[in-house]
């Protein structure tokens, strides 16, 4: 399995928002409209995946990789997967665990944060792909929606979407510059932050756009609502691995850290004076902190622990873990909802 550490970054997203991924993991899509949670692991060689509930049977495998991607999910469309791999080829299936792959991209890198998939009910699904030059290439709308070429240099990519908003697409580029547009595919890019290792996104229609940025020079992570906004918000200050983050209409901003230590804290609301202490003892590496967020079923974190166990916790951030993998080699997760 590839592993780049942070300096790496999502194409996780996290990345959702933001495998962005995770998305961030990240991918993040509120319409309103409860979306079942969505779940995948990545175990040993393969991919699984469950949705419905914490509790709902794992489709084992979904995929055979040792290479993540990006999930994302709608209540209109379904469970959006993507994965790489392994060999530059990036693959995808929506609609069910079940339905077929698509094959999309040829060309992408096997590594991480390369691919970041959102999906909204008005816009469908969004995917975005970095090359192996570093050139970063969207599509919308359908599996089979031609490909545009966004941008060029880049390190890392997130995205998100929402019915109101439209899609957003933010990048980190090799000078670890954040860029960032909202709308269309051929929105204007805006200059967001200068000095970061890492971008994660979401939007909700209420909301719009939140973007957050882990700055390269202490680690500390920073976040805005709005792509003009002209203020950065001072979120962590300590040495973080990875930020995470999430948005529905009626729950607002859901931001969680993963420190340099390996404690996974969260909290909801920009300004919010409280990080909850949600798990200690997280392995501290890419791919082991998802999170998302919907108007009917509040948060949904996921982490893997230091022994290789994915756990999950929806609902609120006080909410008891559910042990969701115990294969021994768990070394991803991610989430939509």
């Amino acid at each position: 399995m590839t592993m780049r550490r942070f300096l790496y970054v999502f194409t996780l997203v996290l990345l959702g928002s933001a495998w962005l991924p995770l998305a961030s993991a990240q991918a993040t899509t509120s319409g309103g409209t409860s979306t079942p949670p969505l779940i995948a692991i990545g175990n040993g060689g393969e991919i699984a995946a469950k949705v419905g509930s914490l509790t709902a049977q794992w489709v084992d495998p979904v995929y055979g990789t040792n290479e993540f991607g990006a999930v994302a999910s709608d209540p209109t469309n379904g469970p959006l997967i993507a994965v790489n791999d392994g060999s530059g080829n990036v693959w995808a299936k929506e609609g069910s665990l079940t339905a077929g792959w698509v094959e999309e991209f040829a060309g992408a890198p096997p590594d991480t944060w390369a691919e970041a998939v959102a999906s909204d009910p008005t816009n469908g699904p969004l995917i975005a792909v970095i090359d192996t030059h570093g050139n970063v290439w969207v599509k919308e709308g359908s599996l089979t929606a031609p490909w545009v070429e966004e941008f060029t240099g880049v390190d890392q990519v997130a995205v998100a979407s929402d019915p109101t908003n439209g899609p957003l697409i933010a990048v980190v580029t090799t000078g670890g510059v954040v860029y960032a547009k909202e709308g269309s595919l051929s929105a204007p890019w805006y200059d967001e932050y200068n000095g970061a290792t890492q971008v994660a996104v979401a939007s909700d229609p209420t909301n719009g756009a939140l973007i957050a940025v882990v700055d390269s020079t202490h680690g500390y992570v920073y976040a805005k609502e709005g792509l003009l906004a002209p203020t950065w918000y001072d979120e962590y200050n300590a040495a973080t691995e990875e930020v995470a983050v999430a948005s529905d209409a009626t729950n607002g901003p859901l931001i969680a850290v993963l420190t340099t230590g390996g404690v996974l804290y969260a909290k909801e609301g920009l300004l919010a004076p409280t990080w909850y202490d949600e798990y200690n003892g997280t392995a501290v590496e890419t791919y082991v902190l998802a999170v998302a967020s919907d108007p009917t079923n509040g948060p949904l974190i996921a982490v893997v622990d230091g022994s290789s166990t994915a756990w999950a916790k929806e609902g609120s951030l006080t909410a008891p873990w559910v042990e969701e993998y115990d294969g021994g080699s768990v070394w991803g997760v991610l989430v939509a909802g």
